[in-house]
């Protein structure tokens, strides 16, 4: 009896690791998503989409601007899909 639930234990342990090592070199990323979606920080956009991203642009010490990029998610020619800047904006802090 002692044989019989090792073997099945074992034997759930190696279907175990197997399954996991399947999962781990899955992608996250469907084939053919590059043609259906954008992608930004994790998040799947859909053509004609926009976003926005807002950081600090620090020229020297004394001069520091707040950048603004608007971008929105483009068909190329191949049917693939990327971001294309639309407008940059520069403020003062």
């Amino acid at each position: 009896m002692k044989t019989l639930t090792l073997g099945l234990a074992l034997t759930l342990l190696a279907s175990h690791a197997s399954a996991q090592q399947m999962l781990s070199t899955a992608s996250p990323i469907p084939d053919g998503a590059e043609t259906r979606f954008c992608y930004y920080d994790g998040m799947a956009y859909s053509p004609d989409s926009f976003i926005l991203l807002v950081g600090d642009n620090t020229v020297t010490s004394t001069v520091s601007k707040i950048e603004e990029r608007l971008l929105r998610c483009h068909r190329n020619d191949d049917g693939s899909l990327s971001w294309r800047p639309q407008s940059t904006f520069q403020l003062n802090k």
